[in-house]
C-alpha cells in the first residue's frame, strides 16, 4: 500500500509540474516575443520559486514515509 501511495503522489506532483512548465513556457515566449509582462506574470514568477520548493519538500516528505 505504501508504494500505491507514493506512485499517486509522485504523479499528482508530475502533473503539477506539467502545468507549471507550460505556463512558464508561456512566460518564457512573452519575454522573447519582448512583449510587457503583466502583473499577474511578475507575481507568478515571484512566487513560482515557494510553489516549487514546497512541492519538492511534499514529494520528500511523502516518499519518505
Amino acid at each position: 500500500m505504501k508504494a500505491n501511495q507514493n506512485t499517486t503522489v509522485t504523479d499528482a506532483s508530475q502533473q503539477k509540474a506539467g502545468k507549471l512548465q507550460s505556463e512558464l513556457n508561456v512566460i518564457e515566449k512573452k519575454t522573447k516575443d519582448v512583449q510587457a509582462m503583466s502583473e499577474d506574470d511578475v507575481k507568478f514568477v515571484g512566487e513560482l520559486g515557494w510553489l516549487a520548493a514546497a512541492a519538492v519538500l511534499v514529494t520528500s516528505i511523502a516518499v519518505g514515509l
